[in-house]
């Protein structure tokens, strides 16, 4: 059994009775032993200062990372095209440069699930008589299992992944959807085709150019990704990195040029003047011996690199 956790090695996997008491957690359990943290199980009464020390530090690491990533996760949510304002709003937070953050002005369908009422419309479409029924309990989980339901049906005949369900985005359109309240008129095939894409593109180009506006401060790496499509036509990806994010440049054919040192040469020594020679300061790419003769062409011409050509893979 692989045991990757560097945690394994201050422990030892023993047979034990069948009818001893099964204790589950796996590595977990392990850590929080060692840890001395009395949390789901007994301190180690034997346990090294030095292994302690480590332990919990690899705990304070690990809760350390959990927080920022779910930080990062509530900023990308919160930082949406989400419709509504307000603190019942998910745009309500504070929005990252070059994302649009919410519409404004816009307070309708604050209240909850379903609203927490109904509305029946009179003869006169303006008029609406809004009725106080409030939700129980019971009721309001009912709904919600109802809509879960059709949300998994929706995940299930397109074959959507399941992962999409940790998107921000995803969790940006159902507080959309659950802001503007009933009545929502979803988007049609063409209307996602036309004015929706041309505005998401849109967006998605003023978030590039910001990020690009950042690379003379910074310097960059270009990243060589080569791989090959279900035509089995070779294609390298190429793109561009520095701290503010990684923007894609461009997708080439190189079928011809692939296994030849010299044509890949051309090829990345062509991005990198596209880019900016004072600015590029390492390539990255995968680790075929034909680009690591590439590197070392492009850094016999390339002088101004700070750091060596990089051969490794990107997966």
């Amino acid at each position: 059994m692989s045991r990757k956790d560097p945690t394994w090695k201050y422990s030892v996997e023993i047979e034990v009775p069948e009818k001893s008491k099964d204790i589950k957690g796996g590595v977990k359990i392990v850590k929080e032993h060692l840890a001395c943290t009395h949390k789901d199980v007994k301190p180690c009464p034997k346990v090294p200062k030095e292994v302690n020390d480590k332990i919990s530090q690899y705990l304070k690491d690990y809760e350390n990372t959990k927080f920022i990533s779910q930080r990062k996760f509530d900023e990308a949510v919160d930082c949406g095209s989400c419709f509504g304002d307000g603190p019942s709003g998910c745009g309500s937070g504070t929005p990252l440069e070059g994302v649009n953050s919410c519409p404004s002005g816009s307070s309708r369908g604050v209240e909850g699930p379903m609203d927490r009422f109904m509305e029946n419309k009179g003869d006169d479409e303006n008029e609406k008589k809004t009725t106080s029924i409030k939700m129980t309990p019971m009721s309001a989980k009912e709904h919600r299992n109802q809509v879960c339901l059709d949300i998994g049906r929706f995940f299930f005949e397109n074959g959507i992944s399941f992962n999409c369900a940790r998107s921000p985005s995803y969790f940006n359109m159902l507080c959309s959807v659950g802001n503007y309240g009933r009545g929502l008129k979803a988007p049609t095939m063409h209307e996602i085709r036309t004015w929706i894409v041309k505005e998401e593109e849109k967006t998605t180009s003023e978030i590039v150019n910001e990020i690009k506006a950042t690379w003379k401060q910074t310097w960059v790496s270009l990243l060589s990704d080569g791989w090959s499509d279900m035509r089995n036509r070779s294609l390298i990806n190429f793109l561009v990195n520095n701290p503010y994010g990684t923007v894609f440049l461009k997708t080439i054919g190189a079928s011809d040029c692939v296994k030849d040192a010299q044509k890949l040469f051309e090829l990345l020594d062509g991005v990198v003047e596209e880019i900016g020679e004072d600015i590029v300061i390492q390539a990255i790419t995968d680790n075929a011996s034909a680009y690591k003769a590439t590197g070392r062409l492009l850094m016999e011409k390339r002088k101004s690199f700070v750091l060596d050509f990089v051969c490794c893979s990107l997966y």
